[in-house]
């Protein structure tokens, strides 16, 4: 493993749930990324902290206790929060294709430039030593990152100055190792952090697209709800954010079928339920007779088991169940999941037998018509299968009570876009566009 990247240990672990506390109460929108985060102690990083493209956050921990108060690092990752909700990563590479090239150092200096901004505009205040601000840079404030770029940029050319040398580690920045955060100044920081990234899969897993696209699209909901800033770019970003969205919701299913394929264990695993195709053995006496025949277990591949649960009340018609139902049975196949481990769960004020996908007939057939009543289906889980699903989709209009606390499976909902989306916010809903009422 690295010498340099490594998991935090006991104490740092306890300190960073200080910090985390710390700046969910200054920043209580960010809660979700804060929580959804993989952090990584970077000792010798050359800053406080940074972000990479896979929600990773470097922190040399040890540092930040020695110079910084608690509530100065609590600012420090609302601040790495704020370059993942503006997509600070994706900006660069849009940049990178758009000029040709890249200057990472400036690149670093005009994304803290605009996350201070909103630090500021939120009333969040920030340790000015440690980042760049636009006061500090001589700019007006309220630009964006790729605004500020520009500006930058144009000085450095005009001034002569060598920076653009540093184009061939735009790459770099685009394999996620290199991160934005508070400024980085040591050129070594950048090249150990490169030299261990097939480690920091190890010490942290990267977050996959639809985890981060989740996280963030809470964290713009909390702050329409109030719980952030008001009128501003924190707000207008919230706004565009929360619009309905353009990612289709089978990108979001497939998304977290694929997880849950890859959380099954690998290979094959030894099962008495089933005889192994190889011929039964006997087992030799210590006299040398032949003993009594033994027969060996045989072997199952674990697949993933989906659950869909659809709403089967007056309010949702027969035309848009019958397409979600066929968009995720397309999708459970190129996840590679099986009809027999795919099950349709219809309920309205009652919940009728779960069937699977192999049965003839399932998708063309629905069961009930009265109420809704999500609660009565999602407790019905437990009692229908043995083993918790890996995933469980609720095909739905909205109008239906849902469980306070969250279930033991991951729910996603499923919310036709003329209805009205009453999930909690342990479910992960998507508003279904396209499909005809």
């Amino acid at each position: 493993m690295s010498g340099y990247a490594r998991r935090l240990t006991t104490e740092q672990e306890d300190r960073l749930s200080v910090w985390r506390a710390l700046a969910e109460k200054a920043a209580p929108y960010t809660a979700a990324l804060l929580y959804a985060a993989r952090y990584v102690n970077a000792p010798g990083l050359g800053t406080l902290g940074a972000v990479d493209p896979r929600l990773r956050v470097f922190l040399d921990v040890d540092a930040m206790i020695e110079k910084w108060t608690d509530e100065e690092s609590a600012q420090v990752l609302v601040h790495l929060m704020f370059h993942v909700m503006f997509d600070h990563h994706s900006l660069a590479e849009q940049k990178l294709q758009s000029d040709g090239d890249l200057s990472p150092d400036l690149w670093r200096m005009a994304a803290d430039a605009a996350v201070n901004d909103d630090l500021e505009d939120a009333g969040i205040t920030f340790p000015s030593t440690v980042s760049t601000t636009a006061e500090q840079i001589g700019m007006d404030r309220g630009l964006s990152a790729p605004e500020y770029y520009d500006e930058l940029s144009r000085r450095a050319h005009d001034a002569d100055m060598d920076l653009f040398h540093l184009h061939e580690m735009a790459s770099d920045l685009m394999g996620g190792a290199i991160t934005l955060g508070t400024d980085l100044q040591d050129r070594v920081s950048l090249d150990f952090l490169t030299s261990t990234w097939e480690d920091l899969d190890l010490i942290a897993p990267p977050a996959e697209d639809f985890e981060i696209v989740a996280a963030v699209h809470t964290v713009a909901e909390e702050i329409t709800k109030a719980k952030g800033a008001g009128p501003g770019r924190l707000g207008r970003w919230a706004e565009k954010i929360t619009a309905p969205s353009v990612i289709p919701w089978q990108i979001v299913v497939g998304g977290y079928l694929r997880k849950a394929a890859r959380r099954k264990p690998r290979g094959l695993l030894k099962t008495y339920s089933r005889a192994s195709r190889r011929q039964a053995v006997r087992v030799r006496m210590p006299d040398g007779s032949r003993g009594r025949k033994i027969i060996l277990p045989g072997t199952v591949r674990p697949v993933p088991t989906l659950v869909v649960i659809r709403d089967t009340s007056g309010s949702v018609s027969d035309r848009e169940l019958g397409e979600m139902s066929r968009e995720i049975e397309e999708i459970a196949v190129q996840c590679g999941v099986p009809e027999d481990r795919v099950f349709v769960l219809d309920v309205d004020d009652a919940v009728y037998r779960a069937r699977s996908l192999s049965e003839k007939g399932v998708l063309r057939s629905a069961t009930g018509g009265g109420g809704t009543d999500m609660r009565l289906g999602l407790a019905a889980i437990p009692e229908v299968f043995t083993e918790a699903p890996e995933l469980v989709v609720v095909a739905t209009d909205g109008g239906t009570s849902w469980p306070e606390t969250p279930t033991a499976f991951p729910v996603v909902a499923l919310v036709t876009s003329d209805g009205k989306d009453t999930t909690p916010a342990w479910i992960h809903s998507v508003s279904v566009h396209g499909v005809p009422a």
